[in-house]
This record gives C-alpha cells, structure tokens and sequence, in this order.
C-alpha cells in the first residue's frame, strides 16, 4: 500500500525531530554548568581583575605584600611573577561552585584582591545610595543641616558609630563640620584595605540618607 505524500512528509520531519532532538539533548547548553562565584561576584558589581589591568594590579599587590599573614597560600605578593600568580590564585576561587562549603570566605578573598579596587564612596554608590556632600559649605560656621542631624544622633549613644570620632567643642557646625570631613576621608577607604566592610557600614550610616 503506498504511503500519501503528507504522510511521508510528516514521518520523515518525525524522524529527523526525534535523531534531531537526540543531537540536541547531547548539547552542553541543556545541561549547563552550576553557577560559578563568578557569577556572584559580577552580578554584585565587581569587575574581575585582568592582565589588562597592570597598575591595578600593582596598586592590590601592594596593599597585599603588607599583610602579617597573607591570604593566598604559598604567596607573598612579591615573586617575580606576582601579577599572574594573582590572577592565578584568583581564577581558581572564581571558578569554585556558587555553593561551595567555603562560600563566603571565597567571596570575601575575591571581592579585596582579585577585584578592581573600588572607594566606599563607590561602592555605596553600587548599593544606591547617594552620600551627603563632603565639599566646604560656602559660608563658614554654616555646616548642611543634614550634617548637624547626623552629628547629633552620633553623640547620642548609637550603635555603630565611627571609632577615633571624639568630638570637640559645643556648637552644633563644629561637631557637623568634624563629622563631614570624619566622613570625606572614610569615603576614599579602598575595598583592599582592612576596615573597608566595617567602614561602608559606617559611612552608609552616618555620611548618606537614612533608609
């Protein structure tokens, strides 16, 4: 009995959709690999160090050499082949699984030295929030009423509150004008330094909006 055309048709597009779909499911794309740290890292805004980023390097190399006890094992930052060894060192913690039992020390390691260095002031600024500014008020002794408010919540025993900020004086300007250069110079705290966690707290506290 012969077969009708349509239905020749239609078996041979059913055969070569099931050796299709075969060919298919054998493809890496359907069964793609988990979720890197990477992924995490980006996706929080970091940009991964490159060998393109020679003095960005250096500026992290630095910043590591001084370290009492040196994150990576087995390196100390000042091996001739420092820059790649770093990169190196790095490569192998963002590759690790997105659930690795060692997760969040990873991400920390990642986000200090394998990052490109970033301010808190930047970094608060990848959170959305907008610190107050830091500039000079044009009229002296005429501090921002948004720094007096914050000054005075400071001294009124809260939580978090900035160490070696010891206010001088009475007025209400002198204690916001101590608090706002206090804060201009823990905005440039850069994310490879020790107290940065710490510090974005602090700053996002009592340098920008309350939430």
């Amino acid at each position: 009995m012969s077969i009708p055309t349509a239905a020749k048709v239609a078996f041979g597009l059913g055969a070569a959709g099931a050796i299709g779909g075969g060919a298919l499911l054998s493809k890496p794309y359907l069964f793609p690999d988990k979720p890197t740290l990477r992924s995490v890292i980006e996706g929080d805004k970091w940009k991964l160090l490159t060998s393109s980023d020679e003095e960005k390097i250096k500026t992290v190399l630095e910043a590591y050499k001084k370290q009492s006890t040196h994150p990576f094992t087995n390196f100390t930052g000042s091996e001739t082949n420092a820059s790649s060894k770093l990169l190196g060192e790095c490569k192998k913690l963002y590759e690790k699984p997105e659930d690795t039992p060692d997760r969040e020390s990873s991400l920390k390691k990642l986000k200090r030295w394998c990052v490109i260095p970033k301010t808190a002031s930047e970094r608060l600024s990848d959170l959305n929030v907008t610190p107050f500014s830091v500039a000079d008020p044009t009229t002296e002794n005429n501090e921002d009423s948004k720094w007096v408010e914050k000054s005075k919540k400071h001294t009124d025993g809260s939580k978090d509150k900035f160490e070696g900020l010891t206010f001088s004086g009475n007025a209400d300007h002198e204690k916001a004008k101590q608090l706002r250069t206090h804060c201009k110079t823990k905005l440039d705290t850069k994310s490879f330094e020790d107290s940065f966690d710490d510090i974005l707290k602090k700053v996002e506290i009592w340098c920008s909006p309350d939430k």
